[in-house]
């Protein structure tokens, strides 16, 4: 096996913090016609879109050892760990994590959920250089502060903000490594950072707080768009809300979104009140968006693009039907799916956002393996008495999905869409048998179609892992150009203690769309979630995300701020140091594409 090389690399106890999500990343129908430019840059030229599909590497064992493995004939790199400098004036990560807020917003964020890989050139250089887009999801007070989140501080909180939200890198393959390079189009995006709104909730007053709109939570859901921009989702808002005002009860929108006065995770309220339910009751309406990045505009605001719906979604995907912009999403029990009202091209000329103008909808499956999408409309039977008008229904969109009856699922994660069969692939992480892998087609093949037609495509074996291909907790799933699929997993996720011991660590698995075929490519450090994919366009570079190495579920012991590195200390191995979320980098010795 190749194994981490142990090159110098915020994890999070995600048990306890967070729910892992699908991450988003960019199918090659997304790009099909595009700006000339834009799509010279990140469309991949592909002979055979099916070849290659088969699994020609040996997977890789269950373990439970402290490294990155991935098949015989394979490297592996660290790149763009938690606390890496952005900039040539960005400070050191301090390994005893005594970094303070200003040095963490000028340092790459902790919790890595998403990542996307865009090249800044066409042809053969696209593949050697690239923006790196990353979002961060969680932060684990424990390992963030050099005391472990014992003193209750408004620094603390602080350099918990600065952590968190989005990171934007140029990165450059040079002697046959992947580096961060110093580019004006670096940047940080925290949940301090001045947000825009668009669409239907522009300016309603359910958002109007009186005080400058701030704050991109980061999350799980990351998807890229056909005009160069970038979505993340914000599925976190539980952890970063809460009160002690001990009069506060929930309303049951609030706890539809699992707002609750314990702010689990964090505890902001206590010293930037905007956080606090009781106080500042309408700032949670400002979170849950997707939110839309520009990565070639570091100076533009982000955009909370209110006709998606505040799902707090936990994956995202974006396609095109006949030229509509349409976006795949899920929250914690829903699959949702948005189709723009008219062709993004046209939108785009016009000086309007795509995402600003279209139909919501909730999915509904049926027992037959048909299903339907239910438009999220204001006047349809259970959006009338209930809501009071459209934007009622997008601020509340998850009690509108279970008004109309969409189906409920066990987490769903982040979906992907195949580029030649246009199948969509959906991971649910929840479930007795650890989880599975759903698909489904469209009328006519049409993304845009009312009616679908799914099935079960992959479910975790219960027995011996003769194969390579047992796993539990899809989180999500990535295709690439090629039509192979690459499933993402958090076996912490998994509710049977002893399936977990089984299942070892967290696994990047490679799946065979035409055959069914699973097969283990990379498993991860001790108490980590594998969280996202991207690849170069000729798919000779994988760039993997590790979401929090080292934290343990409830009752499995974790660390502490005597000794963080009880579960892991990877990847620096730093005996004075902590556990990193990092992306790794993964290629073939011979160049040839990852994963055949």
């Amino acid at each position: 096996m190749a194994h981490h090389d142990h090159d110098p690399a915020h994890p999070t106890r995600r048990r306890a913090l967070l729910t892992t999500a699908g991450l988003g990343a960019l199918g090659a129908g997304a790009l099909a016609g595009g700006p000339p430019a834009l799509a010279a840059r990140l469309a991949a030229p592909v002979a055979d879109p099916l070849g290659g599909s088969r699994l020609s590497f040996a997977p890789v064992p269950v373990t439970r050892d402290d490294e990155v493995t991935v098949p015989e004939g394979y490297t592996l790199r660290v790149l763009a760990p938690w606390g890496a400098p952005i900039g040539p004036r960005s400070p050191r990560w301090r390994p005893d994590a005594s970094d303070t807020a200003t040095a963490a917003v000028r340092q790459v964020g902790t919790g890595h959920g998403g990542v996307q890989y865009v090249p800044l050139s066409p042809g053969h250089d696209g593949n050697r250089r690239g923006l790196l887009v990353l979002s961060h999801a969680t932060a684990d007070p424990v390992l963030l502060h050099a005391d472990g989140g014992e003193s209750p501080t408004a620094a603390r909180t602080a350099k918990e903000i600065a952590s968190l939200g989005v990171t934007v890198l140029r990165i450059e393959l040079s002697d046959g490594r992947w580096r961060v390079r110093a580019d004006g189009l670096n940047r940080r995006l925290t949940p301090a950072s001045p947000v825009a709104f668009s669409g239907p909730l522009d300016g309603h007053s359910a958002l109007d707080t009186g005080a400058e709109a701030l704050g991109v939570l980061g999350g799980f859901a990351h998807a890229a768009t056909p005009w160069g921009t970038f979505l993340t989702g914000e599925d976190t808002i539980a952890d970063a809300f809460g009160t002690d005002d001990r009069r506060w009860r929930p309303t049951p929108g609030q706890q539809r979104y699992g707002l609750s006065a314990d702010a689990f995770a964090y505890g902001w309220h206590a010293h930037q009140p905007r956080f606090d339910l009781a106080e500042t009751p309408d700032e949670v309406h400002r979170f849950g968006w997707a939110v839309e990045v520009d990565p070639f505009a570091p100076d533009a605001a982000p955009v909370k693009r209110t006709a998606l719906g505040r799902l707090a979604a936990r994956g995202a995907e974006v396609t095109e039907s006949r030229g509509h912009a349409v976006v795949y999403l899920s929250d914690d029990a829903h699959l949702y799916k948005f189709v723009t009202a008219r062709p993004w091209r046209d939108m785009r000329d016009a000086t309007t956002s795509p995402l600003d103008e279209g139909t919501l909808h909730a999915a509904r499956l049926d027992a037959e393996g048909t299903g339907v999408w239910i438009p999220l409309v204001h006047g349809r039977e259970g959006l009338r008495s209930a809501f009071r008008d459209q934007a009622d229904v997008l601020l509340r969109a998850r009690e509108a999905a279970d008004a109309v009856g969409a189906t409920t699922l066990r987490r769903p994660g982040r979906p992907a869409v195949h580029p030649v069969t246009g199948t969509v692939y959906c991971p649910e992480s929840g479930g007795p048998d650890g989880g599975r892998v759903l698909a489904w087609t469209e009328g006519a093949g049409d993304h845009g179609a009312a009616v679908m037609s799914w099935r079960e495509f992959v479910r975790p074996g219960q027995g011996t892992d003769a194969a390579g291909s047992a796993f539990g907790a899809p989180g999500g799933v990535h295709c690439g150009v090629d039509g192979r699929l690459w499933i993402t997993t958090d076996v912490g996720a998994v509710a049977d203690r002893d399936r977990r011991v089984q299942l070892g660590n967290s696994a990047l698995l490679c799946a065979d769309p035409e055959t069914g075929e699973v097969r283990r490519f990379l498993t991860g450090p001790p108490g980590c979630a594998i969280s996202g994919v991207s690849s170069t366009p000729d798919q000779g570079t994988l760039f993997v995300t590790v979401h929090g190495p080292g934290s343990a579920g409830p009752g499995e012991g974790g660390p502490t701020a005597d000794d963080p590195r009880a579960v892991s200390n990877w990847p620096g191995f730093d005996p004075r140091g902590r556990p990193r979320s990092a992306v790794v980098v993964v290629s073939r010795r011979d160049g040839g594409r990852v994963g055949t």
